[in-house]
């Protein structure tokens, strides 16, 4: 089995900012930053780039952000990658000097075990080219129905569950954030388009129930919009 390794980075905001707007991202259309870390990232590492990834915002604004990712690549390796490739604007945005930490994640993880969790998603379905947030589905579909619908938490503990399929169980669930937020993404051709999305914060325990379709799921993440800053479970002991 090929290792998992976390890798831990932390930026300084200010040259995000100045390396995104060198790239032409209007932050103003990249709401969560999500394509502009997705932009930086490419910039640093290539095809290695850490995928899924989270970014990590200090509430009050008085410590940078972090950016916690998987990755195939050690930390050593990530590191020599970018100082012989990376763009020195990108760089800047998180000088390597001191090495980049970095810990390996667990061969494997025992069915049975409950895991507490938490995961940033981006609950939509897609039918064709088109992506609804699955609250908003459900509402339609109860109206037309003629029958009272489920709460938000509801449906995306429901959606969640089968994002885990046969990989894990959920025991408890909480829905801790939900908002709309505006995302950028690349459009037909060589533009881009920005559109609202829901960006929800999703918690509780887990229960491992296949190991093999587990230790897959980290890596590949939960939902749509993985390689811009959704979808990475992390974990911790269940209490």
């Amino acid at each position: 089995m090929t290792a998992l390794y976390m890798v831990e980075l932390r930026l300084d905001p200010g040259a995000l900012i100045r390396f995104a707007e060198d790239q032409g991202i209007n932050r103003r259309e990249d709401e969560d930053l999500g394509y502009a870390a997705h932009a930086w990232l490419k910039a640093m590492f290539g095809a290695d780039a850490p995928k899924p990834f989270r970014l990590l915002h200090d509430r009050r604004g008085l410590k940078p952000p972090r950016l916690l990712g998987f990755s195939r690549c050690s930390g050593e390796e990530l590191a020599q990658h970018a100082q012989s490739f990376a763009l020195p604007s990108a760089l800047k945005a998180c000088p390597l000097d001191g090495g980049l930490p970095c810990k390996s994640m667990p061969g494997s993880w025992q069915a049975g075990r409950r895991l507490g969790f938490e995961v940033l998603a981006c609950p939509v379905s897609r039918i064709g080219q088109r992506e609804e947030d699955v609250y908003v589905r459900h509402l339609r579909e109860q109206e037309e129905a003629g029958q009272a619908p489920q709460s938000r938490a509801d449906i995306y503990r429901q959606w969640l569950a089968r994002q885990l399929g046969d990989a894990a169980r959920l025991e408890d669930f909480t829905l801790d954030g939900f908002g709309n937020v505006r995302l950028l993404r690349k459009a037909g051709g060589a533009g881009r388009r920005d559109f609202q999305r829901p960006q929800a914060l999703l918690g509780g325990i887990l229960q491992v129930q296949d190991c093999e379709t587990f230790n897959a799921l980290l890596p590949r993440g939960i939902g749509r919009h993985r390689a811009f800053g959704y979808g990475m479970l992390l974990l911790r002991p269940a209490p």
